[in-house]
């Protein structure tokens, strides 16, 4: 093991390990906390290097060392980070959105996409981001692995359930109404994307679905006793006009 040196109003002791490293911070309590961490700058990647360093790390910092130390990371943030439940918990423990764009800017899409790899850790990672930083996610996701990721109304109600009304409107731009309809298998697709869904979006998601292809989705009685616990009341009313319509072509 290693023994890097820091040097704290003239006293100076040596670390090893990111956790003697959150020792030294802890005992600091928020002062020269910048100072220590710039002095070990070069081998802050060697010190922390698991999911569990990172959180701790993390957890006994400010906000702004806590985005220093994300920029010193750099390009090993995401070997620190590991898996999709380490990314998680990372959101989890962060509080500032300035933090957490630091951390999305950092991985940029491609490291994303490494540590993302189902729709349910999709859904985990992005329900402990706010804000900007939702659309700043999906965006760095992109359309392309987005559409391959999502592909039923179950999984895509998932995901949409983890985001506010602007970031499901973006989520729904990028992957095109004409995937979003191709997500639609039965009618369970359907009621799950419809109860994540807050009315507006819905209507313009009703508003997408011909008469004749909502019928194959809703054949009949017993299939629309599964639907109609999900609706609202103005949502079934259009629902109902358009299976009318559809019996009457």
């Amino acid at each position: 093991m290693t023994d890097y040196p820091i040097t704290i109003e003239g006293a100076t002791a040596t670390l090893g390990s990111a956790e003697e490293l959150v020792v030294a911070l802890d005992v600091l309590h928020g002062h020269n906390d910048r100072e220590v961490l710039a002095q070990l700058q070069p081998h802050l990647p060697a010190l922390v290097t698991g999911p569990r360093q990172l959180l701790a790390l993390v957890r006994v910092l400010e906000p702004e060392e806590q985005q220093f130390l994300v920029e010193v990371m750099g390009p090993h943030l995401a070997g620190a980070i590991q898996h999709a439940r380490g990314l998680r918990d990372l959101f989890a423990t962060l509080a500032d959105p300035r933090v957490e764009a630091t951390v999305l800017d950092t991985l940029c899409g491609e490291s994303l996409r490494r540590l993302i790899e189902t729709p349910a850790q999709l859904a985990e990672v992005l329900q402990w981001i706010y804000g900007d930083c939702d659309r700043r996610a999906l965006d760095l996701l992109g359309a392309a692995f987005l559409r391959g990721l999502l592909e039923d109304g179950d999984e895509l109600g998932q995901v949409l359930h983890a985001l506010e009304a602007e970031s499901q409107l973006r989520l729904l731009d990028l992957l095109g109404w004409e995937h979003v309809l191709g997500v639609l298998h039965d009618e369970r697709d359907l009621a799950m994307l419809m109860r994540a869904l807050p009315a507006e979006l819905s209507a313009r998601l009703l508003d997408q679905l011909p008469p004749r292809r909502l019928r194959q989705l809703v054949p009949d009685d017993r299939h629309w006793r599964v639907v109609a616990p999900f609706l609202e009341a103005d949502e079934i009313t259009v629902l109902r006009g358009k299976l009318e319509a559809a019996d009457a072509e």
